[in-house]
C-alpha cells in the first residue's frame, strides 16, 4: 500500500491556526452590519497584540507567504494583511497575483513599509507606465536587497536606479518583454552591483529581444555572473567579446543556452566558459556537436538535432559524466540499450518528439536512472517494456500514451521490485482499469501520484471506489484527472 499521510508539523498547524485568526478578525470588523471600527486602528492593535507574544520576522514572513498565496482569500483582505503585516522585520516578499486596481496601492505600500526587504519577488504585478515612479522608490528604499524580481516591467530608468542602489544585490530578473535598450544594460553593468550579480534572468525564451552584443556588456563587466537564465543567444554574446574585445575572455558561466550554434561559436562557448556544467543547444547546426567532445557537463539539452550526430558525441568522455540527458526533436532512431552503455551515470532521462526509440531484452542498463520522460516518441510496446523492466530503481516515470493492459502492468510492477517509484503518469491508457491502479498501489511502496486518469478507463464509480479507499486507509497517494487532484 502507498504511504499513509504524515501528521502535520505543530509549526504548520499553529501557522494556519494564526493565518485564520487574523483574516478572521479583519473580517468581522470589515463585513459585520453590528462593528463600527477604523480598520487602521484594528491593525494597529493586531501588531500590538503580535509583538507582545513574541512574533519574530519570520512569524511575519510566514503569515504573508500563506495569506498572500492564498487561494481562497479575496483581493481586498489579502492587500489588507499586506498593510498590517509589512514591517522593518520582514526580509522576503513574494507578492503574488493581485487585480491590477491594486498594483499602484501594493507598490505604495512597499515603498512606505518594504524598507528591509532582501528578498522582493514583484511576478503577477504589471506596473503601468505612470506607476513606475513607484518602483524607482522602491529601489532607492530597500538598499539591502539581495534577489529582486520585475519581469515585464523594467525599463532603462530602473536598471539606473537598481545600478545606483542595490549594492549587494545577487539575484536580478529583468526577463520578458520591456522597454530595455542598450543604455540601460551599460548603466547596470558600471554599477554597484556589478560584481556581486551571479544571476541575470533577462530576455525571452527563442526570441532576441535584447541584442547579443549588450548582453556582452553583462558579461564583460559582471565577471561575478553564472547564469543568464532565459537568454537564448549566449554564443553569440561570447562570440561577439571574442571577436571585437578579447580572444582570452572567461568568465564564470556555469549555465549556457544558445539557438542556431555552429562549431566555431560552439568553440568559443568551450574555451570562454571553463566552468560550464549545464549546456542548451537549440538548432545546432551540422557538425557543431564535435566542439564538446573533450568536455565534460553534468546536463546536456539538445533541441532540433540528428540523432546520429549526439551519439557519435556521446561516445566520447562527455557521455560518462553526464547526469541529466533532454532530448526534444530528434530526427533518426535512438537505441535507449546504446545509450545507457554511452551515459552509466544517467539519473534524469527526457525524450520529446523523439524520431524513433528502440530497446532490446539484455541490451545495456541504466544504473542510476530516477527521472524518465517519453513524450510524442515512436517507440513500439514491446521495446517500451522491456526498456521499464530495466529500470526499476526510477522515481518519476511519464509516458504519454501507451497500450499497456492490465496484465502488461502486472509483468510490470507485480514482478519487478519499483520499490522507489513515486511518480506515475500515463497520459492515454484507454487499457488500463481500475485493477491497474489498485495493482500500482499495492505493489509501489513509495508512489505519492497516479495520472492522468481521464485517458484510462476508469467510470466515475471507479474513481469513487479508489478515494474511498485511499481516504479510509489515510494514503498520501494523490489520484490526478484532468489536471485536477482526485
Amino acid at each position: 500500500m502507498s504511504k499513509k499521510l504524515s501528521v502535520r508539523s505543530l509549526s504548520d498547524s499553529s501557522l494556519a491556526e494564526l493565518a485564520n485568526l487574523l483574516v478572521s478578525t479583519l473580517s468581522y470588523v470589515q463585513y459585520a452590519p453590528d462593528v463600527n471600527l477604523d480598520m487602521s486602528i484594528v491593525m494597529v492593535e493586531v501588531n500590538e497584540y503580535l509583538s507582545q507574544a513574541g512574533a519574530t520576522s519570520n512569524i511575519y514572513q510566514d503569515l504573508l507567504r500563506v495569506i498572500l498565496s492564498s487561494d481562497y482569500l479575496e483581493a481586498n483582505m489579502r492587500f489588507t494583511c499586506l498593510q498590517m503585516l509589512l514591517n522593518c522585520g520582514v526580509h522576503l516578499l513574494v507578492t503574488e497575483v493581485f487585480p491590477p486596481s491594486y498594483y499602484e496601492k501594493i507598490l505604495q505600500v512597499i515603498a512606505a513599509q518594504g524598507a528591509a526587504l532582501r528578498v522582493l519577488n514583484l511576478k503577477g504585478i504589471w506596473v503601468k507606465e505612470e506607476h513606475m515612479h513607484y518602483m524607482y522608490e522602491i529601489v532607492r528604499r530597500c538598499k539591502q536587497l539581495v534577489k529582486l524580481y520585475v519581469p515585464y516591467i523594467t525599463n532603462d530608468e530602473l536598471l539606473e536606479e537598481i545600478a545606483a542602489n542595490c549594492h549587494r544585490l545577487q539575484i536580478l530578473d529583468i526577463s520578458g518583454e520591456t522597454d530595455i535598450t542598450e543604455i540601460g544594460i551599460d548603466l547596470l553593468t558600471k554599477g554597484s552591483c556589478a560584481q556581486s550579480l551571479t544571476v541575470v534572468d533577462v530576455g525571452m525564451p527563442g526570441e532576441e529581444n535584447i541584442c547579443y552584443s549588450d548582453i556582452a556588456l553583462i558579461l564583460e563587466h559582471c565577471r561575478q555572473v553564472e547564469t543568464l537564465s532565459t537568454y537564448s543567444f549566449v554564443g553569440a554574446a561570447l562570440k561577439f567579446i571574442y571577436d571585437n574585445i578579447d580572444s582570452s575572455f572567461q568568465c564564470k558561466l556555469k549555465y549556457v543556452h544558445d539557438t542556431a550554434t555552429d562549431e566555431t561559436q560552439l568553440q568559443v562557448i568551450v574555451q570562454s566558459c571553463p566552468q560550464l556544467d549545464t549546456l542548451y543547444l537549440d538548432s545546432p547546426k551540422p557538425g557543431a556537436l564535435r566542439a564538446l567532445q573533450a568536455k565534460a557537463l553534468r546536463k546536456l539539452k539538445i533541441c532540433k538535432f540528428v540523432v546520429a550526430e549526439l551519439m557519435s558525441l556521446l561516445e566520447k568522455p562527455i557521455g560518462r559524466n553526464l547526469r541529466h540527458l533532454t532530448m526534444i526533436k530528434g530526427s533518426g532512431n535512438l537505441e535507449l540499450g546504446k545509450l545507457a552503455r554511452l551515459c552509466p551515470i544517467l539519473v534524469d532521462l527526457d525524450c520529446y518528439v523523439i524520431e524513433s526509440l528502440s530497446y532490446a531484452q539484455n541490451q545495456a542498463r541504466f544504473q542510476q536512472l530516477e527521472g524518465l520522460e517519453i513524450l510524442s516518441c515512436e517507440m513500439m510496446s514491446s521495446s517500451l517494456k522491456a526498456f521499464l523492466c530495466s529500470v526499476t530503481d526510477l522515481k518519476r516515470l511519464a509516458v504519454d500514451s501507451v497500450d499497456f493492459t492490465d496484465e502488461d502492468i502486472v509483468s510490470l510492477f507485480a514482478q519487478h521490485d519499483f520499490k522507489v517509484l513515486e511518480d506515475i503518469w500515463f497520459t492515454i491508457a484507454p487499457e488500463l482499469t481500475v485493477q491497474s491502479v489498485e495493482l500500482l498501489m499495492d505493489s509501489c511502496p513509495e508512489l505519492q501520484s497516479v495520472g492522468q486518469l481521464t485517458g484510462w478507463s476508469l467510470s466515475p464509480d471507479d474513481l469513487s471506489l479508489i478515494r474511498g479507499l485511499l481516504k479510509s486507509g489515510n494514503s498520501s497517494l494523490v489520484l490526478t484527472s484532468n489536471g485536477l487532484m482526485a
